[in-house]
């Protein structure tokens, strides 16, 4: 799954691109970070969020098992 994402995303995949993904609204996700309670883990660049690739692939991966 990661080399799919990274192939697909980059090494770093931005709000929309994670939500997109993850079939939410870009407001859900800002809701979640801002109330801590997003578990994968970012940084912020100014305004922007940005993931790393493989971490939302790890995230996807441990979801997907825990089913």
């Amino acid at each position: 799954m990661k080399d799919l994402l990274i192939k697909e995303y980059g090494v770093f995949m931005d709000l929309a691109e994670l939500a997109s993904l993850l079939r939410l609204k870009i407001q859900s996700l800002y809701n979640q970070i801002h109330k801590g309670k997003l578990d994968i883990p970012h940084i912020k660049r100014g305004k922007k969020y940005l993931f790393p690739t493989e971490a939302v692939a790890d995230y996807l991966s441990s979801q997907l098992t825990l089913s």
